[in-house]
């Protein structure tokens, strides 16, 4: 695997529908060496902490592969469009079914740990200029991944990525994804996955809901 572009951006207002919002969504893509730190990449930033960034979303990785399904569905050519759903790091080949919460990836002197799967808001929409679009991505159910940096370093566009530990009794970064967005609750699964050391807490919380919800208060 290797990095296509990394994309960076500060949190800037934009108008839309009349509105302002803030957002830093619009990444671009820089040939800069780039510092990773424990909350992400140097130069880069969030307007909502609330859903973005932190320690366990520190960068998001989004697989080029994808941009060739979008492409298709909206009829429009995205090959160039790097950093095209908000990613940090566009990556070649990235498939969500084969990496895992808890999977740790080296990146030249960087190591990061996969944490959860990408929970997209209404701002994907407005960036895509596609007014459905966020419930597309949904409905798709590769959301790329969300990791936290392990150990601080240096990364640039061309870098490869070595997966070098997997955890046991895991999931998918595709099966936490359709946990978390499909109507049909399976139970036993979602125990499952609230019993995974590195999962993010922001996901735990949905699922402990849900299963309370479904009146299974012994996770609570």
């Amino acid at each position: 695997m290797k990095i296509l572009s990394t994309n960076i951006s500060l949190p800037k207002k934009i108008i839309f529908n009349n509105k302002t919002l803030t957002t830093s969504i619009f990444k671009e893509p820089t040939d800069k060496v780039l510092e990773v730190k424990k909350k992400g990449l140097f130069g880069d930033g969030q307007a909502d902490l609330q859903a973005h960034g932190g320690v366990n979303k520190a960068i998001y990785l989004y697989s080029y592969l994808h941009y060739e399904y979008w492409s298709s569905i909206l009829k429009k050519d995205f090959s160039n469009d790097y950093g095209l759903v908000g990613e940090n790091l566009t990556i070649d080949d990235l498939n969500e079914k084969q990496f895992f919460i808890g999977d740790e990836l080296k990146i030249a002197n960087v190591v990061i740990k996969i944490t959860q799967p990408r929970i997209p808001c209404y701002k994907l929409s407005v960036k895509m200029n596609v007014k459905n679009f966020t419930q597309q991505f949904i409905d798709h159910g590769y959301l790329g991944i969300y990791a936290k940096v392990i150990k601080q370093g240096q990364i640039k566009k061309g870098d490869n990525l070595e997966l070098i530990h997997r955890e046991n009794d895991t999931m998918s970064i595709y099966e936490v994804s359709k946990l978390v967005f499909d109507k049909n609750s399976n139970v036993e699964q979602l125990k499952k996955a609230v019993e995974i050391k590195y999962l993010s807490e922001e996901i735990k919380e949905r699922f402990i809901n849900k299963l309370a919800k479904l009146g299974h208060y012994e996770v609570i």
